[in-house]
């Protein structure tokens, strides 16, 4: 009696499940890594155009406050035609009042008043210039447009408020014929003196006013420097070198 033995087959479909399973975590690994790429892609693109957007931001900033200092300091700049010492706002307006009483004499000492106005002084016209833009600059920090608009915005406050008082007590006073129009250029400068004084009483004399500037200007620096980073550092050390110094 003769025995057969034969051998027992694999299972295939053990295999296939196998292979199918396989090709699935290859399928998943496929597209996890395809995302990951696009999100990085992604990530990479958007923050190279927002760094282009912020460099080509920052340049735009830079220029503004570049003109800002300018503007702010032209008053003091002996080369300038804004320089303080080359425009005359009271004798321009002592000049304009008179040429209106001129022109209207006997209508305005009828009526016993001067029924027309206060020039508009150029001094006070630049500083309005100034200040009209500043207030809404996208392009400029906050912490220096705080300070240029309490600046500009005292300024006017102040040359308004003295002009008008000294303007209106003039023209008044040639309306009423208590006083005959200045000519001589020495009796306008003493009106002039008179209101220099005034503006040094309420803190907007020449110096002040320039010292007001140059911190403002040191403001603009400062935020300059921020985008230096030697420069911070060698600012750190001379800070320390200063507390450290006996004599300073």
């Amino acid at each position: 009696m003769s025995t057969s033995s034969s051998a027992t087959p694999r299972p295939k479909a053990s295999r296939q499940d196998t292979l199918g399973d396989a090709l699935k975590i290859i399928q998943i690994a496929f597209y996890t890594i395809g995302m990951i790429v696009a999100i990085l892609t992604y990530r990479a693109a958007k923050r190279g155009l927002l760094n282009t957007v912020n460099t080509e931001y920052q340049k735009r900033v830079m220029d503004r406050l570049q003109k800002l200092s300018e503007d702010l300091y032209s008053e003091f700049d002996l080369s300038a035609p804004t320089h303080w010492a080359r425009i005359r706002p009271v004798h321009e307006a002592i000049e304009a009042i008179n040429k209106v009483f001129e022109n209207r004499r006997d209508e305005i000492l009828t009526a016993r008043k001067y029924y027309c106005g206060t020039p508009y002084t150029e001094d006070v016209r630049r500083l309005r210039d100034l200040l009209d833009p500043v207030v809404s600059d996208p392009f400029i920090p906050e912490n220096i447009r705080a300070a240029v608009i309490d600046l500009l915005r005292n300024r006017l406050y102040v040359l308004q408020g003295i002009y008008g008082r000294e303007f209106d007590k003039y023209a008044d006073s040639l309306a009423k014929g208590k006083q005959a129009p200045l000519t001589e250029l020495d009796d306008v400068n003493k009106l002039h003196n008179k209101i220099i004084e005034q503006m040094n009483k309420q803190g907007c004399g020449i110096t002040q006013i320039e010292r007001e500037v140059h911190e403002i200007r040191g403001l603009i620096q400062d935020y300059f420097d921020s985008f230096n980073p030697h420069r911070r550092w060698w600012h750190r050390r001379e800070r320390a070198a200063t507390k450290a110094d006996p004599f300073e």
